[in-house]
């Protein structure tokens, strides 16, 4: 008797609906942020229990593991309605895509005057300050048709937010 009961526990138990796998995926690359030749990472997550619900975290470490960007938001929200629930080969199409950031330095960012409102929460005189330092500047997607540019500030040994602009390409 104890047998068969256990059969049918085991029986019932392999016909129980299973939850659907959730949308924790992750995509890195190796990126040089912190000096010529590092080996920082960048790391794209969506973290989520379904691909259209997940929440994107972008993040650079140095080659030690220390955490010196991080930004986060709902990828719905940001990039658009662009994932089904069970999407998981478009996200990791998308999170390999998003680590691919752009290298180059302040030098490149655009002239005080080019800057609509709100395009950075520096004043002026700071912006033009990391601007002619020409420091190590990474941009990365924050939305479609956006992109968040960050400074790697070695006497602070942090990176901080330059400026954010509209791009034509997108990230999906």
């Amino acid at each position: 008797m104890r047998l068969f009961v256990f059969a049918l526990v085991a029986a019932l138990a392999a016909c129980a609906p299973t939850a659907p796998p959730r949308c924790d995926l992750e995509a890195a690359r190796t990126i040089a942020l912190t000096a010529p030749g590092a080996e920082d990472e960048i790391v794209a997550q969506a973290i989520g229990p379904a691909c259209d619900k997940a929440v994107g975290l972008l993040v650079v470490r140095t080659a030690e593991g220390y955490p010196v960007w991080s930004w986060s938001a709902p990828i719905s929200l940001r990039f658009g309605d662009v994932f089904a629930a069970q999407d998981r080969e478009p996200m990791q199409a998308f999170l390999e895509r998003w680590t691919d950031a752009t290298l180059s330095t302040t030098g490149a960012a655009p002239d005080w005057s080019a800057l609509a409102p709100g395009q950075t929460t520096l004043d002026q005189f700071t912006y033009d300050d990391i601007r002619a330092r020409a420091l190590p500047m990474l941009c990365h997607y924050s939305a479609t048709a956006r992109e968040t540019c960050v400074f790697w500030e070695p006497a602070a040994g942090g990176a901080g937010h330059l400026y954010e602009r509209d791009v034509e390409e997108t990230a999906e």
